[in-house]
Parts: structure tokens; sequence; C-alpha cells
């Protein structure tokens, strides 16, 4: 008599669950790591803060020079100031705050004066050497942009207790938490005595800009169950980090790169009249022959 044989599902079966714990373990450690990203400025505070107001340093040092600032140094420390508090004057006033209220902590202006004097100040110009040397300066852009995404987070969260459901606006707050101290730029040159209103974000948008726009819409998004529920707030949060790391470390130590560009070209040619223009120069060009 014929055995009847039964398939063994045993095999099928310890796959399956090997994908699932694969997957959630992977679930498990993105959102650990987006947690301890998301916490480690509050965790360390003045760290970070430091991080923040010597790069903001670093930047002013850069627009007027080392000459300048022996002349007018109190120029540069309220150029210094208007740099490293920038998020917070123009973000202060569209919601409802007062401006001077971003100076409110005295420690972190009494931070940002030691950061202004050690890179503008210190003897044998030590402190600018070293925040320039390589060894110290990538680990200072790095965690000045896991800082960063943390203040696009915090300036959405903020925005959205004052405008509920209003999705622009918390977007708009989030850019400006971001990369306050590029949209002041002409500000804190004119505190130095350089009108410059072409320098502005509205003509020439940085890349800095661009992605923390791109992150404000993405956190946005995330927020208001607009992103598939396979893509959590976590691995979001671990992709904006990700990529501002990588943006701001490839024009570091290679050459400096735009993934937004080929974006722009493509918008720009459909929807901002590039088309058009080419078809009305080929036309006239057919005349003409």
């Amino acid at each position: 008599m014929a055995e009847c044989s039964y398939p063994d599902n045993t095999s099928t079966l310890m796959s399956q669950w090997t994908d699932t714990i694969t997957v959630s373990t992977i679930n498990m450690d993105t959102m650990e790591l987006s947690h301890k990203l998301q916490s480690l400025p509050t965790t360390w505070p003045s760290l970070f803060n430091l991080c923040h107001f010597l790069l903001a340093a670093l930047a002013v040092r850069k627009e007027v020079g080392l000459s300048f600032s022996r002349l007018h140094p109190l120029a540069t420390w309220v150029a210094t100031i208007t740099a490293a508090f920038a998020g917070s004057f123009i973000a202060n006033p569209l919601l409802g705050l007062p401006i001077l209220s971003a100076l409110s902590n005295e420690y972190s202006v009494l931070l940002a004066t030691g950061s202004w004097w050690v890179v503008f100040y210190c003897p044998g110009d030590l402190g600018y050497t070293l925040a320039r040397n390589k060894v110290l300066y990538l680990p200072l852009c790095v965690m000045k942009e896991i800082y960063r995404a943390a203040k696009i987070l915090g300036g959405i969260t903020e925005a959205a207790t004052v405008f509920p459901e209003q999705e622009l606006l918390m977007m708009m707050i989030g850019l400006v938490k971001g990369n306050g101290s590029g949209l002041m730029r002409p500000v804190t040159l004119l505190v130095c005595g350089v009108w410059s209103p072409a320098q502005t974000e509205v003509l020439t948008m940085s890349v800095t800009s661009k992605q923390c726009l791109v992150a404000a819409v993405l956190m946005v998004a995330d927020r208001s169950g607009v992103l598939p529920s396979a893509i959590s707030s976590d691995m979001v949060y671990l992709l904006i980090v990700s990529t501002f790391i990588a943006i701001k470390l490839s024009s570091l130590v290679a050459q400096p790169v735009d993934p937004f560009q080929p974006l722009e070209q493509i918008v720009a040619y459909l929807a901002f009249g590039g088309l058009w223009d080419v078809r009305r120069v080929g036309t006239k060009t057919k005349k003409i022959e």
C-alpha cells in the first residue's frame, strides 16, 4: 500500500520566523539609534552649543577677516551673536515671542562670547588654528549636523503648538531653525559694514537651506501621516541625519555636491519656462532659416 507523503513546512516556517526576527531587529536598531541621535543635543547641550557657536564664529571670521576684527571687535561680537542665535531671532517673532528672548539664556550668551574670543583673539591665534584643524573641525561639523536635524524637529514641534494643522508654517519654522545663520547672513554682513542684499537665500539658496527644507517637508509629512506606514519616523530621522552628515563631509574631504541640482533643473525645465523658451528659440531659428 502506498504511503501518503505530507509536505514538511518546518523549513518554510523557520525561514519566515527568521525573516520576521531579522526585520524586527533592524527596526529596533533603527529606533534605538534614532532616539540616541535625537537625545544627544539634550543630553549634552553645552557641548553641542559650543560646536555651534565655534562654527558660527569661524564663519564670521571667514567673512570679515582677521584685520577687521582687530579694528572692530564689537562688530565681530555682534555679528557672531547674530549668527549664533539667528534661528531664534527669526523664528521668535513668527511664533509670537519677543525677539530678544533668544538671548534669555545667559549661559549660552557667555558660551557664544567665549567662542568668539577663542576664534578671534586667542593668543597666538591658537584657538582658530585648532578649530580649523581637520582632526577637530570634522567632528565639530558632524555634531553640528546632528544638532541641525534636532533643531529642525524642535522648530516644527514649536510651530505645531502655535499653528496646529498648519503644515506650511511648520515647514517654514523648521527651515528657519535649521539654517537661521544662512538666512541671517545679509544682516550679519551689514553689522560689519558690508551691504550685500544679493547674497540672500531667497536669491541663491544654499545646499544647507535646500536640505533643511527637504528635511522639514519629510518631518511634517511624517507627522501628518502622509508617508507610507512602512516608513517609520525613526527611519526618516535617521535618513535625514545621515544625509546631512554625508553632504557636509563630502564638501570637506572631497568636492562639494548639490544632490538637489538635477531635480531643480528638471523642474525648472518643465514648470518654470525652460521648455517653452527652448521651443520659442527653436521656432525663431526655423523662421530665420
